[in-house]
């Protein structure tokens, strides 16, 4: 008896898009650099609520380049770097 999956062309397409989406978000989510959890950073400047989203964006990369060259915080790393380890 074949699977309901795989009946017609048109469902083995789409599972395999699917499927194929699923890997690629998956893998991008985990390939995503993030900061160090140690790593706090507050820019300490005023930002209106309704500034844009570019501002807060550059004023939160200001802040925290400030504290990586002061060494407070660590680079940026892979999400699961301690796999290797």
């Amino acid at each position: 008896m074949k699977s309901r999956l795989s009946s017609t062309p048109r469902r083995r397409v789409t599972s395999v898009l699917t499927v194929m989406a699923a890997v690629v978000a998956f893998g991008s989510w985990a390939l995503w650099p993030v900061y160090d959890s140690s790593c706090v950073v507050y820019s300490g400047a005023y930002i209106p609520m309704n500034a844009p989203k570019a501002e807060t964006d550059a004023a939160v990369q200001r802040a925290y380049d400030k504290a990586l060259a002061d060494g407070a915080c660590g680079p940026k790393r892979a999400r699961f770097h301690n796999w290797t380890q």
